[in-house]
């Protein structure tokens, strides 16, 4: 506890100096950069599903795939902060709380995620992940003073997750336990994940957090996918490689990214970004898988998340 304290309280000079990242214009590129990083993981999982051969009823084959992609973020980090010469040196009270962060985001999020992607309904999948970025506004307007909740955010939030609604067909939806309830126990770590990120910003920085969360969290999920999976086996070519590799690229990123954007920003400003994730993903499985999608529901969501976006930046 000591050393928790130690941590949390102390607060670097460096933490103190103007960031580029905390320039509007430069924030807004750099998050809808991650957020454009995320919505594509969707397509190319999919497409890594295939040409890996992954069997998507096994979810703890589906667990394997993923902690083998944020392994090999977790390496490209690394890797990065090696040629870079940044430091990613932890002692072990340092150690403890990065893996805390990837005992809740990288494991526990993402082993509720795929344990609801049996059952959930598309629709209410994306719905409920957007609803994540509800539960993080309102956690962070309760631990910080400079991110309350007004009446701006309340109306951003509003119409950011009704263009999430507008994006998706709810009303055949169906909800269960395992399902829809997974799904939002997800949402919900996720959110708890970004506020947690947040306080470790103040000590650690950005390539140090996602770094070790990634090693540390991927570590459980591949001991666990090969403990249990029927089938441990993937095709690898070089096609199949080099989009493991992308994926690979895409954590390492966005997670790192992710975590220098809350570092400078509040997190309420930061985190309403995320409605625009099944935005890209559905474009972008359209370019890439070729899906069907209403041009006309696409546009209107993209109205409704980008009003949500500016009201809660016009603060």
């Amino acid at each position: 506890m000591k050393g928790y304290e130690i941590y949390m309280n102390k607060v670097t000079s460096n933490s103190n100096k103007q960031s580029i990242l905390s320039r509007r214009p430069v924030m807004i590129i750099v998050t809808l950069f991650v957020c454009f990083l995320w919505g594509s993981a969707f397509s190319a999982v999919v497409a890594s599903y295939r040409l890996l051969n992954v069997y998507v009823n096994d979810v703890f084959q589906v667990m394997l795939f993923a902690g083998m992609r944020f392994f090999l973020s977790a390496c490209l980090i690394f890797a990065y902060a090696f040629v870079t010469g940044k430091s990613m040196k932890l002692d072990w009270h340092g150690f403890k709380l990065v893996a805390m962060l990837g005992l809740l985001q990288t494991f526990a999020q993402y082993l509720f995620f795929f344990l609801s992607l049996r059952t959930v309904h598309p629709a209410n999948g994306s719905i409920l992940i957007s609803f994540g970025v509800f539960i993080t506004v309102i956690i962070a307007s309760v631990i910080y003073k400079t991110d309350k909740l007004t009446p701006k955010k309340i109306w951003g939030l509003v119409i950011g997750i009704t263009g999430i609604i507008i994006l998706n067909d709810p009303t055949s939806a169906t909800f269960s336990l395992t399902g829809e309830g997974f799904m939002f126990i997800s949402s919900f770590l996720a959110a708890i994940a970004a506020i947690y990120t947040k306080k470790l910003t103040m000590t650690f920085s950005p390539y140090a957090i996602a770094g070790y969360q990634l090693l540390f969290g991927s570590t459980l999920l591949i001991g666990i996918g090969l403990a249990f999976s029927s089938n441990v086996a993937f095709t690898f070519t070089p096609a199949s490689t080099i989009l493991l590799l992308h994926l690979g690229f895409i954590s390492a990123a966005a997670f790192t990214l992710w975590s220098a954007l809350l570092k400078h920003n509040p997190v309420s400003k930061v985190s309403i970004y995320k409605f625009s994730i099944p935005v890209f993903g559905v474009f972008l499985s359209f370019i890439f898988l070729q899906e069907a999608f209403d041009l006309v529901n696409v546009m209107t969501a993209m109205v409704f998340v980008a009003v949500g976006i500016l009201l809660i930046n016009m603060e």
